[in-house]
C-alpha cells in the first residue's frame, strides 16, 4: 500500500508540473480537471498509468472534449502536438502513429508506426465539426484528407460481409479471406455523419454490414473486444487471442447509448449486459463473449460505470443508472481531493457523464451539438 501511494503521489506531482499552469478555465469544469491532470502544456495527452505513453486515441479524445468545451486554444495545442509528433508534421497526408513514448534507446518518440482507425475517424470527425462550429474551414481540409487516408488504408472488402473498417492499416487482414475487426471502433452517430458528409465513401455500407452482423456479434448480449469475419461473411470469436469482452468492448455500450434511434437495435441486443451489471452491482471487468458470463475478477474499472451512463439512460434502467452514477460521482470526489485517477477511466467518464449532463448531443445526421452552441 505504501509504495502504491508513493507512486500515485509521484505521478500526480509530475502531471501537475507538466500541465499547462495558466490554462484558462473552459465552459466544462470536468474537462478542465482532466486536462490539468492528463494534458501536458504542449498538447500531449499522457496516460500516466502505462509508462507515460501517448496514443492517437488519447489525442483524438482530447480534441473532441476541447471542442465540446469550446476550448479552442487547447484544441489547437492538442492538434499541433498530434500532427508534429504522430504524423511527422504531415497530418492528413499520412495517418498518425498510434503509439508514442519512451523507446528502448532512452529517447522519446513513435514506438509503433501502425495506425488506429478509431482514433483516425475521431480526428477526422472532430476536425470537420470544429470547422463547422467555429467557422474555421482550415480544420475541414485536414479532416477530409484524413478521411481519405482511412478509406484507402483502413477499409477492406470482406466478401459477402461487404466493406469493413480494419482496426489499423497493418496486421488485420488475415489468411483464408478472414478479417479482424473491433466493434468499439464503430460509433453509430459517427458513421451516420460520415454517410452524409462523404456520401461517395464506404461509410453507410460499413454501418449497414455491421448492423446485419450485429445479432451474431452480440449473440450473448455482450460486446466482444475483437472478432473475426470469415470468407463466407460469418462472425467468429477472436482467433488471435482468448475471446474477451472488456476494455475495448465497454465503448460499444457507450456509443450505442449516445447515438440515438439509429442504434436502438444495438441497445436492445446488449440489454443483457445491463442485467449482468445489476446482478453484480458494478460492470464486470471481463466477460466471456461466447456465453455472456462474467469472468472472475477482483476489479471493476470506474470508467466502465461512466461508459454505461448513456446506455442505462436510454435503456430506461433507472435503478442501474442511479447506482452507476453514484459510483462515478464518488470517484470524481476522490479525484478532486487529489487521489490518483487513470486516463482511460476519466476519458470514459467525460464521455458518459458529459452526455448525461447535457454537455453535448448528436443530431439525426450525427452532427455535434455542444451546449455552448445552442
Amino acid at each position: 500500500m505504501g509504495i502504491e501511494r508513493v507512486l500515485a503521489q509521484t505521478a500526480l506531482a509530475w502531471t501537475l508540473t507538466t500541465a499547462a499552469p495558466g490554462a484558462a478555465a473552459s465552459g466544462w469544469p470536468a474537462w478542465d480537471v482532466f486536462a490539468q491532470r492528463f494534458v501536458q502544456s504542449d498538447g500531449r495527452v499522457i496516460d500516466l498509468t502505462f509508462d507515460r505513453k501517448s496514443t492517437s486515441e488519447g489525442q483524438s479524445y482530447g480534441l473532441f472534449f476541447a471542442l465540446v468545451a469550446n476550448d479552442r486554444t487547447r484544441f489547437d495545442t492538442l492538434l499541433s502536438w498530434t500532427g508534429d509528433n504522430l504524423a511527422g508534421g504531415r497530418l492528413g497526408e499520412t495517418l498518425p502513429a498510434w503509439l508514442w513514448g519512451l523507446r528502448a534507446d532512452g529517447s522519446w518518440g513513435v514506438k509503433d508506426g501502425n495506425s488506429a482507425s478509431d482514433a483516425d475517424l475521431w480526428l477526422a470527425y472532430t476536425l470537420l465539426e470544429a470547422a463547422r462550429l467555429w467557422n474555421a474551414p482550415a480544420y475541414a481540409k485536414t479532416g477530409r484528407r484524413l478521411l481519405e487516408q482511412v478509406r484507402l488504408r483502413e477499409v477492406a472488402n470482406a466478401g459477402p460481409a461487404g466493406p469493413v473498417l480494419l482496426p489499423g492499416a497493418v496486421g488485420f487482414v488475415l489468411d483464408k479471406g478472414r478479417h479482424r475487426i473491433n466493434p468499439s471502433y464503430l460509433p453509430g452517430f459517427l458513421f451516420r455523419y460520415l454517410a452524409v458528409t462523404d456520401p461517395q465513401g464506404p461509410w453507410q455500407s460499413i454501418w449497414d454490414g455491421y448492423l446485419r452482423m450485429a445479432p451474431q456479434i452480440f449473440s450473448a448480449g455482450v460486446a466482444p473486444d475483437n472478432l473475426v469475419i470469415d470468407a463466407a461473411g460469418s462472425v467468429l470469436a477472436d482467433t488471435e487471442a482468448a475471446p474477451s469482452a472488456s476494455y475495448d468492448g465497454i465503448r460499444v455500450y457507450l456509443w450505442a447509448g449516445m447515438s440515438g434511434p439509429g442504434s436502438a437495435g444495438l441497445v436492445r441486443l446488449l440489454a443483457p449486459y445491463a442485467a449482468l451489471t445489476r446482478a453484480t452491482g458494478v460492470p464486470p471487468e471481463k466477460v466471456d463473449p461466447r456465453t455472456g458470463r462474467a469472468l472472475k475478477s477482483d476489479y471493476s474499472p470506474v470508467g466502465f460505470s461512466g461508459a454505461l451512463l448513456p446506455f442505462l439512460s436510454v435503456l430506461g434502467d433507472a435503478p442501474g443508472l442511479a447506482q452507476q452514477t453514484e459510483r462515478v460521482q464518488a470517484s470524481l470526489r476522490l479525484g478532486a481531493s487529489g487521489a490518483a485517477t487513470h486516463y482511460y477511466d476519466q476519458a470514459l467518464i467525460l464521455f458518459g457523464k458529459g452526455w448525461l449532463d447535457g454537455r453535448y448531443r448528436f443530431d439525426e445526421q450525427g452532427r455535434l451539438q455542444p451546449a455552448w452552441s445552442h
